[in-house]
């Protein structure tokens, strides 16, 4: 294949946001320890659910999307949302608990359930159906109610209902607690509801707070960057299925460039194998690529989240990277900043509600995203 690029079309490698890549690697014990828990909540055995922890890029979403079709598969109907804020995202949860009631033969549970529904009192758009919103929010302890009213109707018809969201740190607090107390009750009622949630690593933390119960109902999935060995898989793997080879030396720098992160994984396999133009794809290659991945990188990954945030933070941001990879005291971040710690506590408050940053632990700070602190240096240099 000397001086022959290799088709662009046929490349394996799927560098996007939440999408599957072509070997899911080094997640198969989380899969399979769901897919017990799944078939035992089937068979009205009681079960753990699942917390999926991580930075950004690690394949949180892809591994939610897999437990939802492994959930599928074994017959659950799945309510799946990425939590926004709001009411948007109860109207979500709202608007498919009503698609899975419809779906369902009528009876008294089915009726139960939609009056559970209905007196959460939110319009739900594209339902069909629309609730007068009455005053204060003592009608959302109903969502708990609709939980366990849905898992009875799919009992009764030999389902299940799984409950998967992700960016679930971004659940409203309140609205968080009467979602575990839903789940929470289906445990004890023996009912076949599973809830999977997806989120950055403070979500441990969000849950615990919400629920005190809640440490004992669900497993922690804690994702981090693959092993050496799992990122060659992830790149040899799809090329040999298609008769393409990789040298070990340009495997082995891309488990260098990356950290084994997935979502870098796929970015360098991607333009690597665009920019390849011999056989085996070789080191050269590889540093051929490195432009490319650089540039797509820092004009998507990195830099569509600088845009997102507003230039009295950005600054926050500047000395918290400043400061190297975190986590940091949140007093070491604003002395770096020229500030006191109250001074930038809003900020800080703000960049954590925009997932850009999260509390680790009480008092420090950290990015959520790889290698983010390199980007801002590189991109936003301080002022000297």
């Amino acid at each position: 294949m000397s001086d022959e690029l290799y088709d662009p079309v046929a490349n394996p490698y799927a560098p996007g946001a939440g999408t599957p890549p072509p070997a899911l690697v080094g997640r198969d014990q989380v899969i399979g320890a769901a897919d017990v828990a799944l078939r035992r909540l089937k068979s009205s055995r009681t079960s753990q659910h699942t917390l999926i922890t991580g930075l950004r890029g690690v394949g949180k979403t892809v591994l939610l999307g897999k437990l939802a079709a492994v959930a599928e598969h074994v017959g659950f109907r799945v309510i799946r949302v990425e939590a926004v804020g709001g009411d948007d995202t109860i109207r979500s949860v709202l608007r498919q608990a009503r698609r899975i009631v419809d779906e369902c033969d009528a009876g008294a549970k089915v009726g139960r359930a939609l009056r559970s529904i209905e007196s959460v009192s939110l319009t739900v758009v594209g339902t069909g159906v629309a609730f007068e919103r009455r005053a204060g929010r003592s009608d959302r302890e109903a969502l708990a109610d609709v939980l366990v009213d849905i898992a009875a109707v799919a009992a009764e018809q030999d389902l299940g209902v799984m409950v998967a969201i992700d960016e679930a740190q971004m659940l409203d607090r309140h609205d968080l607690r009467r979602l575990l107390a839903g789940v929470h009750r289906c445990g004890q009622d023996g009912l076949p509801l599973y809830c999977v949630l997806a989120g950055l690593p403070n979500l441990v933390g969000e849950v615990a707070r919400a629920a005190t119960y809640a440490e004992r109902m669900f497993t922690v999935a804690d994702l981090g960057p693959l092993t050496p060995d799992q990122v060659v898989q992830a790149i040899v793997q799809p090329a040999e299925e298609i008769g393409v080879v990789w040298s070990s030396e340009a495997t082995e720098m891309i488990v260098d460039h990356s950290d084994g992160f997935p979502f870098f994984v796929q970015t360098w396999a991607y333009h690597t194998w665009n920019a390849a133009t011999g056989e085996p794809i070789s080191p050269a290659d590889v540093e051929r690529a490195e432009p490319n991945v650089d540039q797509a990188l820092d004009s998507s990954f990195f830099a569509a989240r600088i845009a997102r945030i507003p230039a009295s933070e950005v600054a926050y941001v500047q000395a918290l990277a400043s400061l190297g990879p975190g986590p940091h005291r949140s007093g070491d971040v604003a002395a770096a900043a020229g500030k006191s710690t109250p001074q930038v506590a809003a900020f800080r408050d703000r960049l954590i509600a925009e997932g850009l940053i999260y509390a680790p632990r009480y008092g420090w700070v950290e990015f959520a995203i790889p290698h983010f602190d390199r980007f801002v240096r590189r991109a936003l240099p301080t002022q000297s």
